[in-house]
């Protein structure tokens, strides 16, 4: 399967990220966040909630020399309707609006949908749906990150192609209810999930995502980067050929 990114590259980008697939939990498991709501509430959905984006994105392109091409952009996300689904599923429906500034308007782009249940909320962007949280929220919770997505599904950035799920995503949840600044903004309890950590001599894939409590996420950060030179004291930064890093901070909601 291949997922295009051509045109509004930081667009794309955007919708794109951070594709976190949870399976089987493994069974090291502490510190439950809330005996009561199991962490529902880090990601709280119903009709007119609404999250507005920034969306910082670097782009490296291999042609006659190695492009990098760096954007800001804004990316809206509101729940706006409900309806069940094959399995009798309720899911939400998210609109997806995009802005290269948001004093010029917003552009209606595409349409994500949400499933949340006592164990799970799961996320379909692009046709691919992704389990993005599993519950209880608990500290040093860890799963197999990708089992619903092919190892090789490739993401196109600029007629580039790149392989990012061939290696494993071992997500785990880092922290929760810690007391954190985001930007330049506040918030009383954070949890942070960490997705992929890994670099080899020729690709970098990292990924985390932070949630607040009662607000939803609040951050991403994504590096999906290709190489061909082999020297490891460059860093990956200054040696990638393709691929992207990608920094979503959350500027409001309601």
């Amino acid at each position: 399967m291949k997922i295009y990114i051509k045109e509004n590259v930081q667009f794309y980008l955007s919708i794109f990220i951070c594709l976190l697939i949870i399976g089987s939990c493994s069974k090291n498991e502490t510190e439950v966040l809330d005996p009561v709501t199991f962490g529902y509430d880090y990601y709280p959905v119903e009709i007119g909630k609404r999250w507005v984006y920034q969306t910082d994105s670097i782009v490296y392109t291999q042609k006659a020399s190695i492009e990098i091409d760096s954007t800001t952009s804004y990316l809206m996300e509101e729940v706006v309707d409900t309806f069940r689904d094959s399995e009798n599923k309720l899911m939400y429906r998210l609109d997806v609006l995009f802005a290269m500034d948001t004093s010029l308007g917003w552009e209606l782009i595409s349409s994500f949908f949400i499933h949340k249940d006592e164990t799970q909320f799961r996320k379909t962007e692009n046709g691919l749906e992704f389990i993005k949280m599993v519950f209880p929220v608990r500290k040093n919770k860890s799963w197999d990150g990708n089992n619903r997505i092919a190892p090789k599904t490739e993401l196109i950035i600029n007629g580039e192609s790149l392989l990012p799920f061939v290696d494993e995503w071992n997500y785990g949840y880092d922290y929760l209810d810690q007391q954190e600044t985001v930007g330049t903004i506040f918030y009383d309890k954070v949890c942070k999930v960490t997705e992929v950590d890994n670099e080899h001599a020729l690709e970098k894939r990292y990924s985390t995502i932070k949630y607040a409590k009662g607000i939803g996420m609040i951050f991403k950060e994504q590096w999906i980067l290709d190489t061909q030179i082999f020297d490891s004291s460059v860093p990956f930064v200054d040696k990638a050929q393709k691929g992207m890093i990608l920094r979503q901070f959350l500027v409001s909601h309601n």
